[in-house]
């Protein structure tokens, strides 16, 4: 009976060490029910997690922190609950941190987006601002968002007022506490953008604002990059990424992520038909694996990407020699660590969100 019991307990032990090949997490930890997670760290070291909880046919929308690089998080804290709010698909609460604040927006499909802050040093947070300035044009619930310099905050979304789902965005030079007049950043050719797709935005050092969105031209939904240099009063020509062609008479549902280096040279990742693919200037794509929703995170050392294979979380170190499983999951999050040596990656599981740290 002791030996069924050791072997048993061996055998278990065999199948969790198998589960997470190559793998250069530290830690794991479970911090409570909900879904589409969002991270980011501020100047002080502080990582900060939203996420949305389905209660009925209501939404909740939660906060937790970690002052101690991620060891322990605090007591999940309800914001508020958004009628609606979109939860699912890239959908869900976008976060950024500024000098002074953390910004939180939160989209719903009445068609409306809203946004709060609070002071880094504290969790006081200021009553829900709407920053779409026509009613009810951003029911896709679909956005993005990034911080610059100070307290400046871009955001991007899809909106219908011109009567198909375009490109807009907004500015706030106060940690989001009050928004800019909305502006047009990309028209559609051909009866508007790719519908079901989440746009990313990256505000780089040198306030540049880029944003990467799906397209829909000629029967291919592709990614495409736009640039701003004077705070999204202006925006370049649309640029496409990569060679090839997404020929799809549907919504492929995937957004990607993008970055962008001191040279103002970006890296895109991004999803073709079941492929993910990583895009840099003068360069052709990439392909890093089958799966789907990448996200890409700048570091001292290069580029670090995580993304969903099938029911796992893929992680490629920075200097692209590795990837390693971080376990079960789907829509990986990334952050940098106060000490540029670890990546946080929090990500959705079996209804739960997760969080792990990787060394780089």
């Amino acid at each position: 009976m002791m030996l069924l019991k050791f072997l048993t307990a061996a055998f278990t032990c065999f199948i969790f060490l198998a589960s997470y090949p190559d793998s250069t997490f530290e830690s794991e930890q479970k911090l409570a029910a909900g879904s589409q997670p969002e991270i980011s760290v501020d100047r002080e070291g502080i990582i900060h997690i939203v996420y949305g909880v389905k209660n009925a046919n209501e939404r909740d929308l939660y906060y937790t922190f970690s002052g101690d690089g991620g060891k322990s998080y605090s007591k999940p804290a309800l914001l508020g609950n958004f009628s609606q709010m979109g939860l699912g698909m890239g959908r869900g609460p976008q976060l950024t941190t500024t000098k002074d604040y953390k910004v939180v927006t939160v989209g719903d499909h009445h068609g409306n987006l809203y946004a709060m802050r609070s002071l880094n040093a504290t969790n006081q947070w200021s009553k829900p601002v709407r920053v779409n300035d026509t009613d009810t044009t951003a029911k896709e619930a679909l956005s993005g968002i990034s911080a610059g310099n100070a307290n400046l905050v871009y955001t991007a979304w899809l909106d219908t007022r011109l009567g198909n789902n375009n490109l807009f965005g907004a500015l706030s030079q106060d940690g989001g506490l009050t928004w800019g007049k909305n502006q047009l950043i990309y028209k559609g050719e051909q009866k508007g953008i790719c519908d079901c797709c989440k746009p990313s935005v990256y505000i780089s050092q040198t306030g540049q604002i880029s944003v990467m969105f799906r397209n829909k031209l000629d029967g291919a939904r592709n990614m495409y990059l736009i640039s701003s240099t004077d705070k999204g009063e202006h925006f370049g020509k649309a640029q496409k990424q990569g060679t090839g062609d997404y020929m799809i008479n549907a919504c492929p549902m995937d957004g990607g992520d993008l970055t962008v280096n001191l040279r103002g040279e970006a890296s895109t990742v991004w999803r073709r038909q079941m492929e993910v693919y990583l895009a840099q200037p003068g360069k052709t794509e990439m392909k890093l694996g089958s799966g789907r929703t990448p996200v890409i995170l700048q570091t001292a050392k290069g580029n670090a990407i995580a993304w969903q294979q099938e029911n796992s979380i893929q992680f490629r170190s920075p200097d692209g020699l590795k990837t390693s499983s971080l376990g079960n999951g789907q829509y990986p999050k990334l952050a940098l660590a106060k000490d540029q040596k670890t990546a946080i990656c929090t990500f959705e599981r079996e209804g739960h969100i997760i969080v792990t740290s990787v060394t780089l």
